[in-house]
């Protein structure tokens, strides 16, 4: 269920990793679709709550559309300031990533309100069950293909994502760049199951709090907390492996961004620029906040 929240969440990174600087308005347009058929994936809905469904989709999008793509441009903005002046240094890019996970949570908190209203109607005993199979069969999906890869296939998957995530703001990587990322993406194998391990147990803990027919208010502060806090409610030792987690990447990026050529600095450039003016356009407003 915890995906139901992501896809809530993030729809605009989503976008942005879609090929093609156009892609975000055309990837934002589809959203309702994207965000509606994922929730169905995991929930019982009757035909009053497919209707109910669509319409925290349509509030949901139109928040973030206003109060977060202004901020989100804010942000490329100023990355693109940084790219264009020669590139980060260690503190920047710390900085970079401060910003990015406060609007991450901000994003979260701000979506939370319109999940719980969909939530909100799934507290009976028969769609707590039907939630409970859905979240289990993600599981051991999830289990078994771990248990398929080798170590060198999962790697060698971890590597072809981010590289392609990466190489759609710079264009093409080098060789020296996939080395980089692969030793990183090495470093955090380990890891994998434990996630799955974390996301059981939060997934656990949703069922039972939604048992208990919570308020709206109250329910919208668990999915916040659930997502981006969960070792307040579960896991507590899980908040070093994220944290962890999130340095890797900030040292991964690092290592890459400092090895970008002229080429792929002016890619990485007009990427920004692009996507924060795409993401002024969609918000409908003239010019993002200073």
């Amino acid at each position: 269920m915890t995906a139901i929240f992501g896809r809530f969440a993030f729809i605009w990174l989503a976008a942005l990793l879609l090929s093609g600087c156009s892609s975000l308005k055309i990837a934002y347009s589809f959203a309702d679709s994207v965000l509606e058929g994922r929730a169905e994936d995991y929930l019982d809905l009757s035909a009053e709550q497919e209707t109910d469904l669509k319409r925290q989709t349509a509030a949901l999008i139109a928040w973030h559309r206003k109060a977060m793509l202004p901020k989100y441009a804010v942000f490329f903005r100023a990355q693109a300031d940084i790219a264009e002046a020669g590139g980060w240094s260690r503190d920047q890019l710390s900085a970079a990533f401060t910003r990015f996970r406060a609007l991450v949570d901000e994003t979260v908190e701000g979506a939370a309100p319109f999940v719980a209203e969909v939530l909100a109607g799934h507290t009976t005993p028969e769609k707590l069950k039907y939630l409970e199979a859905r979240m289990a069969e993600y599981i051991a999906e999830h289990r078994a293909q771990e248990t398929k890869e080798t170590p060198e296939q999962a790697v060698d998957g971890w590597v072809e994502r981010r590289a392609e995530r990466i190489s759609r703001f710079t264009g093409p990587l080098t060789n020296e760049q996939l080395a980089v990322i692969r030793r990183y993406s090495e470093s955090g194998m380990d890891k994998t199951m434990r996630w799955l391990e974390n996301r059981e147990l939060r997934q656990g803990a949703l069922v039972t709090f939604l048992r208990a027919e919570p308020t709206r208010a109250d329910l919208a502060r668990f999915v916040h907390r659930i997502l981006l806090h969960g070792h307040e409610i579960v896991d507590p030792a899980y908040r070093a492996i994220v944290e962890e987690r999130w340095a890797l990447r900030e040292r991964m990026y690092f290592d890459v961004l400092k090895t970008l050529g002229d080429g792929q600095r002016r890619e990485l450039v007009q990427t920004l620029r692009s996507y924060a003016s795409d993401m002024i356009d969609i918000a409908g407003i003239e010019k993002p906040p200073a």
